[in-house]
């Protein structure tokens, strides 16, 4: 499904929708696939998603490290 031109849509917006424990479990079921993906146009986008996502939840864990409790 990763790889289908329209399978990846499915993929991108599943992982951008999910709950943070489903996300977690399947960006660590993908990350396994990265060098693979990253060989077919649309693994290419999904690669792109999960490197955002993980990008954006790390200067989220950082901002909130910053916060007063």
């Amino acid at each position: 499904m990763m790889k289908d031109p329209f399978g990846n849509y499915v993929v991108q917006k599943l992982i951008e929708t999910c709950d943070d424990q489903t996300r977690e479990l399947i960006v660590s079921r993908i990350k396994v696939h990265f060098n693979t993906l990253k060989r077919f146009t649309y693994g290419k986008h999904i690669v792109t998603r999960v490197e955002k996502l993980i990008a954006t939840g790390e200067r989220r864990m950082g901002l909130s490290s910053l916060s007063p409790s």
